[in-house]
């Protein structure tokens, strides 16, 4: 009986984890199926326990932590959001001084500003920050 009890739980905290992908629950699948192989092997119910403590404990503590970095090691950053629009090219579709203007990025029209000085429409701007829904821009270098 306890086999199976060990069993489901190691199935359900594994189907949690595709869920979550945190890695919290395939520790404690791996810490349910060392319990298992222990409720396998004649262990009582204190030899299991034992087990999925000890388990969990190490997979918690060692491995989980070892496996998250090194997925984060692997995995590119990538901007996103109002991040991904940092250094962009874009063109002015109005006169952009230090208090309005409009400029065409990627596709939709932004509101825009300058830093500093007036940049003519037809102009390539780069962005340099955005603030809330205003794209600050810089005059392209010719």
């Amino acid at each position: 009986m306890a086999v199976w009890v060990w069993l489901v739980a190691a199935g359900t905290l594994a189907i949690i984890e595709t869920m979550t992908a945190n890695l919290l629950f395939a520790s404690l699948a791996i810490a349910a199926g060392s319990a298992l192989v222990t409720a396998i092997a004649g262990g009582g119910f204190l030899a299991q326990g034992i087990a999925f403590a000890v388990s969990s404990v190490i997979t918690l503590a060692l491995l989980r932590p070892l496996a998250l970095r090194e997925i984060q090691r692997r995995t590119p950053q990538a901007n996103t959001n109002t991040d991904a629009l940092i250094g962009a090219s874009a063109t002015t579709r109005t006169v952009v001084s230090r208090d309005t203007g409009e400029i065409d990025l990627r596709g939709e029209v932004w509101s825009a500003r300058t830093s500093e000085g007036i940049i003519p429409q037809g102009h390539r701007v780069i962005v340099s920050t955005i603030d809330g829904a205003t794209a600050i821009v810089t005059q392209e270098a010719s």
